[in-house]
């Protein structure tokens, strides 16, 4: 003689499709992270455009030591981040603010600099509360990895950017 038992009363919500709350939540931190990327991604386009900017257009050296500085290490953390969005199955878009390449490029030579200074310095401030929030939200080693690294020399050149505009 066997009993057989069945819970027929399932309770069927969204964690149900995913089995358990910890997928479930996991699959959330999944979306942050791609998005975070893809604002780093967008603002790491715009540095480069306006860095590829200044070295044509103005002819102070300490502007144009700085970006080309800009323009070097966003190349690479372009790189990074391409190599990383690859590996975790991450689109990243390719482009940028044409709203900023705009408004700089209709300044003349004698404010360019000191308004593509304070451009650039915005846009590295966000570009670091991205990559902050990016290693704030995840577990995975691999973006730990890349925040840490990119954070140096985009602090660095932060540091760089508000020593020339005082």
């Amino acid at each position: 003689m066997s009993i057989v038992s069945c819970d027929l009363d399932r309770n069927e919500n969204e964690n149900y499709l995913y089995n358990n709350d910890a997928i479930t939540e996991r699959v959330k931190i999944n979306i942050e992270e791609a998005k975070a990327m893809s604002d780093i991604s967008m603002l790491n386009e715009t540095i480069i455009a306006l860095s590829r900017l200044s070295l044509e257009k103005t002819s102070a050296y300490r502007v144009k030591t700085i970006s080309y500085k800009l323009k070097k290490d966003n190349i690479e953390l372009k790189k990074n981040l391409n190599d990383l969005a690859k590996k975790k199955l991450i689109l990243l878009p390719i482009k940028l603010d044409d709203k900023e390449m705009n408004e700089l490029s209709k300044i003349d030579e004698a404010g360019f600099s000191e308004a593509y200074l304070n451009k650039v310095k915005e846009l590295l401030e966000r570009e670091i509360t991205e990559l902050e929030y990016l290693s704030a939200i995840t577990n995975d080693l691999d973006f730990k990895v890349l925040t840490v690294r990119s954070l140096v020399k985009l602090n660095y050149n932060l540091n760089q950017v508000q020593k020339i505009l005082k």
